[in-house]
């Protein structure tokens, strides 16, 4: 899902495994949301192109993309989640 903080527009994702994920939502090979994309367990995959990013590191595990997206801290409290900025 796409939230924005700080007029930052940010890809917060649940993993396979339950745990709760934020990233840039913008694809770094064509700048395409990647709140559009789907989850495979630990990763997100850009709808347009198929790059893949792991959700932990950012890093791009499959091509086209080659340049890391920005991963941003989360905690989860009392049932909400934030992302430390």
């Amino acid at each position: 899902m796409q939230v924005t903080i700080d007029g930052l527009k940010i890809c917060l994702a649940r993993s396979g495994d339950g745990s709760w994920h934020a990233i840039s939502d913008v694809c770094t090979h064509e700048e395409y949301s990647l709140s559009e994309g789907d989850i495979w367990g630990n990763h997100v995959e850009c709808a347009l192109h198929g790059s893949r990013f792991n959700l932990v590191t950012g890093e791009p595990d499959q091509l086209p993309a080659r340049t890391p997206v920005r991963v941003y801290q989360v905690e989860v409290r009392g049932g909400s989640v934030f992302v430390k900025m």
